[in-house]
């Protein structure tokens, strides 16, 4: 017996929404599937929900084409500061320097600059104080540091700065959206179950197989067991009865079960998977 499965990713709950208020608009109350109180909660939250979602897509769409632009300015200042700091270190084992002008950069003449610059956070951190530093140490009769000098390190310090803002601002506007996202699946998706449930109760009295087929009219998704054969009648696509994908999953009972799955839309996967991409 297959089984019904209802939305899991915002795609297709959106896809399953459009459906249903398509259904509403065209039929007139008498001969829709599911109720008006139904079809009101969806109007009432349709319309957010599609524009949340498109808030979310334009700020994952901005991150991703900041990334590479983004990664450029952080490995060339990252590589500017290192640079400055084993000039520095240079300068002081050759004796051009005295030991203790590592007291204007809070360093350690025995650290090493791979250790201190790790971090997004750690070259912000770094890049302020050596730019102050060098400040300091010329003002104090010290002669300005070479290649590089301190103004070309701060040339590309101030542009990954002026980067990493964006970014901050782009990835606050994509945790704003998908939060307000959050809260209205959790509306969402008991309207979605009503209706689902309205529509199979309306169509109770049908055959089996024509209940399902009326029922997909409405968006409901059903999925055959690997062992199960689909009837000639039933109206799925030829996509699916081809891609039908078996995976193991384990039930709470601890007994291994077959389920068949559709191939989910891996826009979803890509949006989740973007924190952990967007820096390497």
């Amino acid at each position: 017996m297959p089984y019904r499965r209802l939305p899991n990713t915002d795609k297709a709950r959106l896809k399953a929404m459009k459906i249903a208020l398509k259904k509403g608009e065209e039929l007139p109350p008498a001969y829709l599937a599911f109720s008006q109180a139904a079809l009101q909660q969806l109007r009432n939250n349709f319309y957010d929900f599609e524009y949340q979602l498109r808030l979310q897509k334009e700020a994952f769409s901005e991150q991703l084409k900041n990334r590479t632009p983004y990664n450029y300015l952080y490995k060339k200042s990252k590589m500017y500061i290192s640079h400055f700091i084993q000039v520095l270190n240079l300068a002081i084992q050759r004796g051009d320097l005295k030991p203790n002008a590592l007291s204007f950069f809070d360093l350690d003449f025995k650290e090493k600059k791979t250790q201190i610059l790790k971090t997004e956070e750690d070259l912000i951190h770094w890049g302020h104080i050596l730019l102050k530093g060098e400040q300091e140490r010329i003002v104090n009769g010290g002669n300005p540091m070479t290649n590089p000098t301190i103004g070309v390190v701060k040339v590309h310090f101030e542009k990954f700065i002026e980067a990493y803002r964006r970014q901050l601002f782009l990835q606050e506007r994509y945790a704003k959206s998908s939060y307000a996202l959050s809260l209205l699946k959790k509306k969402i998706d008991p309207i979605i179950l009503q209706i689902w449930n309205e529509v199979e109760n309306f169509y109770d009295d049908k055959k089996t197989v024509e209940k399902r087929n009326l029922c997909r009219e409405y968006g409901l998704t059903y999925f055959f067991r690997p062992k199960e054969v689909i009837p000639e009648e039933e109206k799925v696509s030829e996509t699916y009865k081809k891609n039908r994908k078996v995976v193991l999953i384990e039930k709470v009972d601890k007994k291994d079960d077959n389920y068949i799955i559709e191939e989910e839309e891996e826009e979803n996967n890509e949006i989740n998977n973007l924190q952990f991409t967007l820096f390497n």
